[in-house]
């Protein structure tokens, strides 16, 4: 609820930058910035069920996309596979690290998010390779009400959404309320975690393919913008960093949050550099806002 809040009033303050004018092109566009981000932020909501984090989503949008960029001037559909292939192999390195060899997430990930940057500037040493133009306009489009865009943003979170209502979802929320208490109830904790960091890279694979496609151009560092983004877009939406708790439609509100601001900027005529500021600023709110409700829930469940 709070992620919906916060975007809402956001929205609000753009409409009365824009003249409370808000047209088909402004939908297109806030969708088309909005869904890398929702896509890598919900990759990441996976991961942090678990208790975990990835770090490393952000360069698997750069290989992603450099691969594709890279491969479609040989086959669309050899690029599409690849792509996708390569984030579910890059969520099966980062889960194999933090399942078999027992490293914690966070340094496992840093370390894979040096080797996925490494990878995209030996692919891709400087922005370049092709992207038909006939998929460019086509993901870019379509009607003015309902732009391709917007429905790619809509699948992504009904999807996530599914999955999460599935038994594989449940083992998720399980893990990360309680790990000792869901292997005791018959989770198959390595599995849920395995499937937790595959999903997430094919969603990050998703996200750097539709950079790619629609900036018509392959960059291997696009995706490192969305290192620590992949994590607000997640918190802002009221997914805890401890595990367990969230939802997909909040981290959409989060990614629409992120993206707004920039929009906000813009039209305020300030610096983009004043958005980084911004962002960390309203995740520390969150964040602080969500500590002072366990704390005094802690409280009162003392008193009483």
């Amino acid at each position: 609820m709070g992620a919906v809040v916060t975007y809402v009033i956001l929205f609000g303050i753009d409409l009365v930058l824009k003249g409370g004018n808000f047209s088909a092109f402004d939908l297109r566009t806030l969708c088309m910035n909005a869904l890398p981000l929702a896509c890598v932020g919900l990759g990441q909501y996976f991961v942090l069920l678990t208790n975990g984090i990835d770090l490393s989503l952000g360069p698997v949008m750069s290989v992603a996309g450099s691969i594709a960029a890279l491969c479609f001037s040989w086959s669309w559909f050899a690029a599409l596979a690849i792509a996708a292939g390569t984030g579910l192999l890059a969520g099966m390195a980062n889960a194999l690290l933090v399942v078999r060899l027992r490293l914690p997430s966070i340094l496992a990930t840093l370390a894979t998010m040096s080797i996925f940057q490494g990878i995209a500037l030996v692919l891709l040493p400087s922005p370049g390779g092709t992207v038909p133009a006939a998929l460019t306009a086509f993901l870019s489009g379509g009607p003015a009400l309902l732009p391709i865009p917007l429905l790619l943003v809509l699948a992504v979170t009904w999807m996530t959404s599914w999955i999460m209502s599935t038994p594989f979802g449940l083992d998720l929320r399980a893990i990360g309320g309680d790990e000792p208490a869901a292997r005791s109830s018959g989770v198959r904790i390595q599995l849920a975690i395995f499937g937790a960091y595959m999903i997430a890279g094919v969603l990050a694979a998703f996200g750097g393919l539709y950079l790619a496609i629609a900036t018509a151009i392959g960059s291997p560092t696009i995706g490192n913008d969305f290192i620590l983004l992949s994590v607000a877009a997640a918190i802002l939406g009221g997914v805890s960093i401890g595990g367990g708790k969230g939802a997909p439609l909040g981290v959409l509100m989060g990614a629409l949050t992120l993206t707004i601001i920039g929009q906000l900027l813009y039209f305020a005529e300030l610096s983009s550099y004043y958005q980084s500021l911004i962002n960390g600023l309203i995740l520390i709110g969150v964040v602080a806002i969500g500590t002072g409700r366990r704390v005094v829930s802690g409280l009162l469940r003392e008193r009483a």
